[in-house]
């Protein structure tokens, strides 16, 4: 301790013990019993006593602060004299002594001032919690007293009075609450402090004033105490108003009027706290004055006032008035409606508003309804506002606002209404009517620039008013279609746009939809309809009927079909198509009005026979209709309690419905409805099924997935004894093809799939197979005598010499394992010895069923603690990572599955060694390098690189293993070595740097041995290696092992990582998103398992580093999140200064006509200005080449002097040949193009057309090589080229090669090659005649031969 501390411990030591008689009854109060103590309150025990002084000593001995070291220095003297007393440590002990110092201290002159009296009070602020409540209450009035006294010193120290106003408000909590006028006085100083200048103080004074409100609320004492603050804000109003009626010559004024503003902006401040405790009058007198601050229209004040009221509206308890909040709200939309008006500003009250109105929902919900379309006509006038901070902010105000404060009495009101016809009519509209009207409105080009945010409002409205949207938008649905007729480029949000539109589908029904937007699609002209619809209905449609369907949608599909069928009859084969098109575009709505109809039990029937019909006639909707009774049976399904299915996921991913809209026909779709429809459709699958088998049979193999995956739903819902008797049906068919299989194998001594038929699906095996996929897909509705025959007559398939069978027999067998638990238990040992007996004889393409088997069984057996599960598993491990090296992708990717789930199950286990099972599983896996043949040992390599990539407990093992791989890279197999580089990449990655550096010596020299082999793409495997390990351990450690030989090569690294930090950088700083930016990243892996990343035989200069893979998945959300809004400003503003350009030419160009101006405010006819194209500049096109209506192309004379001469004939470059060969040529082409001219001169008008037709065909056949093959002579040794009938004059071009831009030099020098070749021989000819270049051609013997495009007249004419 200092000095000062020593003094004051002498001076507590010598003092008497009066204080002791005054302050510190504690004798008195450790003998009463039965009294109630504050939870916030400790007990008298001298142990919490002494754990309060060594908690101060403890945390502020070793501080510097001298305020800390006065407070030791209390406490320690205070500690003192209770010990030399002879008195208990206890909180009264120290209550009664510093309360007794305090009062000591204010008797002194400028004892405000001395640092005693600040330790003095932080000691006792830190007691106060801990003594007993009868202490408090006992000295409750004397105590305020005292600290009232201290605290309205003007002299008193902010560290004294912060402690000071902590003591009075914690006083506050246990004094006499019926005594106003004893706590009167403390609770005024508190008040009086929420306006110090000096912001500490101001900051605890807030926080202690909010804790007295607290504690007087639901007593009378809250308004007495809510009305003190609100005089302080009236006078601080009086002192910032009362400049009014003083002139301007009256300066003593000044500096009261800046700390009248000051006060006012620090009660402000006060009130985001305490106004929610405030009483509701209080709240609604504050309201008003907040009121009149945002008269004044000062930014800063205004900003201060809303953020002030936020916390108000937000807060759940506070007690506000309807009315004033109501007014409130008013003052707040009139701020918004202003023109000028900054954009935080704008947000700011939005946000206000939007709180203010939820609140007034919860408060009084008819005032609400009434306010509510002010408030929505204030903020969609944002909408139109240039500020895409100010747009976001009341679009998502507008949606909260749709679906807190709309509820069903305000809908149903409007509903009512609307219905209405006849005088009532004319009343005013509701206010649900209105907000329709105001969302009508904000479709305008007004608001053109935020018709993205304007959709997004609209589509929630939809969602919100659900089926009685048909009565309050239909004029909002059709003002959407007339957008939908807009261009491309004044309609920049189409796709929101179609959203919306879906939302209407999904709120109130296609049935509804399609009254108020009929397709017109059942017409001669189909340009008329809106087919357009068609692609949003399949996507949106969810809980409709299926009686609409049969009704309105299947009759129309069939008439297109008959119509169809017609066209194709008179021969109008385009018409017939477009037809056809049509009606098959209605069938697909089928999925979609299957996704949970509300009437399937009612309905259903209506659509049996024609779905029936369609199956067996129409092969093109067969994909349609398995689809949508897979959805309905299996939507059902899950709605009865079904486990969840692989075929749910497919069944609905096309479907793009609403949230609101999902969720309200779930809720429709209870146990009891699903179990009525499912009961519905099942009495159908004994029609269903027969018709399915037939067609299933004759349909060829990559058509039968949707058949059986819908002869499986309708079998898990059917009948047993229905689904009993098909499968004994289908099990005979079955036999009876097995035995005459057997028959021609024994007759012929072949096998099965050599005695075919006319075609090969008429063959025994096929069959078979076609057998065992239908009783398969009966499955899901076996009982398991069913199950056990399936079983038995698989498993002789199982050693069929024929792979399609053994396929087929160990897919059965795997989904048996998979979906039938009690047949596993029951066979899991008789599974085990005939895969044990059948794995010699199993054929390639059968081995991916058969892992899954194999995974399925040993995952039971470790589920079930079977003690043989290691002993199991160590016999099938070498199959499976023999697996890993197949060719096949499925086979592999199977492979690399089970040795993921096999370490997910050993590490899950519950015997609490889950990482030793793992290691096991490793080692069983290791134990494969042993293997005899390279094969085996780069598959255990492989599977020891996936194991490694999985799981991070296996990175420990690296460093034992890492000696064996590295000496694995001087064998001489290709194959091994392939698989040792995977791994090490793996492990470069994955590894910790500390264990990297341990082989990096070794591993380096290892790698380098590989380093300047290309074959396989060695090289730049090893090259992306080191890449990976410079970036792991730094340039430096790789130098130092990196032989000297070697050192250009890690220069030669260096050089392009600093080019490519370069590149990124400067993109960055034009703003561009590079592969660079999105892949710079840790080494945390979120990406999945790439087999051709680190094993493929590609040269991986384009593959990333596991480490930059994973940042580039892992970063890529956040990156696109931060850029997105960055960006969506600079786009939003390009969009409505692309909308201001194109509706000044609208505006002001000839289009429109000048007889009559546009009218502005009439929405339509400027919806119909838009929608007009603009009119094409005809660009005249040096290179457009007339072309005659024979197909001849007509060079023009381009003689622009009239001398009758070419350029070249001036100059006089031309030889005799030439001379004689251009003036024939000129005779053959102006006299066969004159007599062309006369003989087609009744189809000169097609001349134009077939202009047109040459160029959109040379805009589409861009990259496409004209070789000249068409034109070369097919008979004889004759040399030059023949023009066949209707073509064109021979031509060829040399196609561009995308190689050349290959950054690889072989490829490179392969593609110039070939062009150089050309570019010698045009060389050669430039110039020449048809006549010379031919013969330069016949003297070319023995010289590479040029491209084929280029013979004879080609050469001269080639493009």
């Amino acid at each position: 301790p200092t000095r000062r501390a020593r003094e004051l411990c002498v001076r507590f030591a010598h003092r008497e013990l009066d204080w002791i008689e005054k302050w510190a009854p504690f004798k008195a109060c450790i003998q009463m019993e039965g009294e109630e103590l504050d939870p916030m309150i400790g007990e008298d025990k001298p142990q919490a006593a002494l754990d309060l002084h060594e908690e101060v000593i403890a945390r502020y001995k070793n501080s510097a602060a001298p305020e800390h070291q006065r407070l030791c220095a209390v406490v320690g003297a205070i500690a003192q004299v209770l010990k030399d007393q002879g008195l208990p440590a206890s909180a009264t002990a120290y209550f009664a002594a510093a309360m007794s110092s305090l009062e000591r201290q204010c008797n002194n002159s400028g004892a405000a001032e001395d640092p005693v009296t600040t330790a003095l009070c932080t000691f006792l602020a830190m007691v106060l919690p801990r003594t007993p409540l009868s202490v408090l209450k006992s000295k409750a009035r004397a105590s305020l007293t005292l600290l009232v006294t201290l605290s309205g010193k003007d002299t008193i120290c902010p560290g004294t009075l912060k402690a000071a106003l902590s003591c009075i408000a914690f006083m506050l909590r246990v004094a006499d609450k019926s005594d106003w006028p004893s706590i009167a006085a403390p609770y005024a100083v508190l008040v009086k402090h929420c306006i110090d200048r000096r912001p500490k103080i101001r900051k605890r004074a807030h926080q202690c004033t909010a804790e007295v409100l607290s504690l007087f609320q639901g007593s009378q004492l809250l308004s007495i105490a809510s009305e003190a603050i609100v005089s302080l804000l009236e006078q601080s109003l009086m002192v910032v108003g009362g400049r009014n009626g003083v002139s301007s010559t009256e300066k003593g004024r000044t500096g009261s009027e800046i700390t009248g503003a000051l006060e006012v902006l620090h009660i402000l401040n006060a009130f985001k706290l305490l106004l929610p405790l405030m009483s509701g009058k209080s709240i609604g007198k504050s309201l008003v004055h907040f009121i009149t601050l945002l008269e004044f229209q000062q930014p800063f004040l205004t900003r201060e006032v809303l953020n002030t009221v936020q916390p108000l509206f937000t807060s759940a308890t506070a007690d506000i008035p309807a009315k004033d909040l109501v007014n409130a709200l008013g003052k707040l939309t009139v701020l918004l409606d202003q023109d000028k008006k900054a954009v935080d500003e704008s947000t700011i009250a939005a946000r206000v508003l939007l709180y203010g109105m939820k609140r007034l929902h919860t408060i009084d919900q008819d005032a609400s309804a009434l306010t509510l379309p002010t408030v929505f006509h204030s903020l969609a006038g944002l909408l139109a506002s240039e500020h895409a901070e100010a747009m976001f902010g009341a679009a998502e105000c507008l949606k909260n606002l749709i679906q807190s404060c709309i509820d069903e009495t305000m809908i149903q009101k409007g509903v009512y209404r609307s219905d209405l016809v006849g005088e009532s009519w004319n009343s005013c509209p509701t206010p649900i009517e209105r907000v329709c009207a105001i969302a009508d409105i904000i479709l305008g080009y007004q608001y053109g620039g935020a018709w993205d945010m304007s959709l997004q409002v609209i589509s929630a409205l939809f969602d919100k008013l659900g089926r009685n949207s048909f009565n309050l938008m239909a004029g909002t649905v059709r003002n959407l279609a007339d957008l939908q007729e807009l261009s491309d480029e004044n309609m920049t949000c189409r796709k929101q746009l179609h959203q919306t539109i879906g939302s209407a589908i999904a709120a109130m029904g296609p049935d509804q939809f399609l009254t108020l937007l009929p397709l017109d699609i059942d017409c001669e002209d189909l340009s008329k309809s809106k087919l357009w619809l068609l692609p949003i209905l399949k996507q949106h449609i969810v809980g409709s009927r299926l009686t609409y369907f049969a009704e309105s949608i299947l009759p129309l599909a069939l008439r297109l079909q008959e119509r169809a069928q017609k066209y194709s009859a008179d021969g109008q084969m385009v018409a017939a198509r477009k037809s056809e098109s049509c009606a098959q575009s209605l069938w697909a709505l089928l999925p979609s009005f299957c996704r949970y109809p509300r009437d399937t039990a009612e309905s259903f029937y209506l659509i049996a026979k024609a779905l029936g019909d369609a199956l067996s006639k129409e092969s093109k909707l067969r994909g349609i209709i398995c689809h949508s009774l897979q959805v309905l049976i299996e939507e059902n399904k899950e709605a009865c309690g079904y486990a969840a299915c692989a075929k749910r996921k497919r069944c609905t991913e096309d479907a793009v419905v609403d949230r609101t809209a999902d969720e309200n026909v779930k809720a429709y779709y209870t146990e009891s409805v699903a179990i009525a429809n499912l009961k519905v459709i099942s009495s159908f699958s004994r029609n269903f099924l027969p018709l399915l088998f037939n067609i299933f049979i004759a349909s060829p193999a990559d058509k039968r997935g949707d058949l059986q995956d819908t002869i499986g739903g309708l079998a898990s819902i059917a009948d047993k004894s229905i689904v009993k008797s098909f499968f004994v049906a289908v099990m005979q068919k079955l036999l009876k093809s097995t035995k005459d299989a057997s028959g021609l194998v024994r007759q012929k001594g072949v096998v099965p799939m050599d005695i075919i038929g006319p075609n090969k699906e008429e063959s025994v095996t096929s069959r078979r197979c076609v057998f065992m996929d239908l009783a398969a897909s009966l499955l899901e509705g076996l009982d398991e005598e069913g199950v056990n025959m399936l079983f038995t007559a698989t498993k002789p398939a199982l050693q069929d010499g024929e792979g399609a069978v053994q396929k087929k027999a160990y897919k059965v067998l795997a989904i048996l394992c998979k979906d039938h638990a009690e047949f596993l238990v029951k066979r899991a040992r008789e599974i085990l010895e005939l895969l044990l007996m059948t794995m010699p004889s199993c054929h390639f393409s059968a081995r991916r069923h058969r892992l899954n088997c194999l995974i399925y069984l040993i995952l039971h057996l470790f589920q079930s603690g079977e003690q043989r599960t290691e002993e199991v598993l160590s016999s099938f491990i070498s199959e499976i990572v023999l697996a890993t090296k197949e060719s096949n992708k499925k086979t592999r990717n199977a492979a690399y599955d089970s040795l993921v789930q096999l370490g997910y199950s050993l590490s899950n286990a519950n015997n609490g060694a889950s990482r030793e099972n793992l290691l096991k599983l490793f080692n069983m896996v290791v134990g494969c390098l042993a293997g005899t043949t390279p094969h085996m040992i780069s598959a255990a390599v492989t599977g020891l690189a996936r194991l490694i990539y999985e799981f991070a407990d296996l990175c420990d093992t690296i460093p034992d293993l890492m000696p064996s791989i590295i000496l694995l890279l001087r064998s001489k197999n290709r194959e091994v070595i392939k698989s040792v580089l995977g791994l090490i990449k793996v492990a470069a990655a994955r590894q910790p740097v500390a264990a990297l550096e341990q082989h990096l010596q070794s591993m380096v020299k290892s790698l380098l041995l590989w380093s300047d082999d290309s074959k396989n793409h060695f090289k730049a495997k090893v090259r992306i290696i080191l890449e990976m390990l410079v970036q792991r351990c730094g340039t430096q450690a790789i130098s130092l092992v990196m032989p000297e030989q070697h050192m250009k090569l890690l220069v030669n690294i260096q050089k392009r990582k600093k080019f490519k930090e370069k590149r990124k950088s400067s993109m960055e700083d034009n703003g561009l998103e590079s592969k660079s930016i999105l892949s710079d990243g840790g080494t945390a892996r979120h990406s999945r398992w790439s087999h051709r990343q680190y094993f493929s035989d590609d040269n991986g200069e384009d593959d990333d580093s596991l480490d930059n893979e994973s940042s580039k998945l892992g970063k890529n959300n956040s990156l696109k999140t931060s850029q997105t809004k960055s960006q969506d400003a600079t786009s939003r503003s390009r969009k409505q200064l692309k909308k201001s350009l194109s509706m000044r030419q609208i505006l002001e160009g000839p289009g429109l006509g000048d007889s009559e101006p546009l009218d502005l405010l009439n929405i339509q006819r400027t919806r119909s200005a838009l929608s007009v194209p603009k009119p094409r500049k005809m660009e005249s096109r040096s290179d457009d080449l007339e072309i005659a209506p024979d197909g001849r192309i007509i060079v023009p004379d381009n003689d622009h002097n009239g001398t009758g001469q070419s350029k070249r004939k001036r100059h006089g470059e031309d030889t005799d040949d030439e001379r004689k060969f251009d003036s024939c040529s000129a005779r053959s082409k102006y006299s066969g193009a004159s007599n062309q001219h006369r003989k087609f001169s009744n189809r000169a008008a097609n001349s134009e057309r077939m202009r047109v037709s040459q160029r959109k065909k040379k805009k589409l056949d861009v990259g496409w090589a004209y070789t000249g093959e068409e034109y070369a002579n097919k008979k004889g040794t004759a040399q030059g080229d023949v023009k066949g009938k209707r073509k064109l004059e021979p031509y060829a071009y040399w196609p561009l090669d995308p190689k050349m831009l290959n950054r690889r030099k072989e490829k490179k020098v392969a593609a110039r090659k070939g062009l150089s070749s050309v570019l010698m021989l045009t060389k050669k000819m430039q110039g020449m005649s048809a006549t010379k270049a031919l013969r330069l051609r016949s003297t070319r013997q023995g010289k590479p031969k040029p491209h084929k495009g280029f013979k004879g007249k080609n050469k001269g004419k080639s493009r």
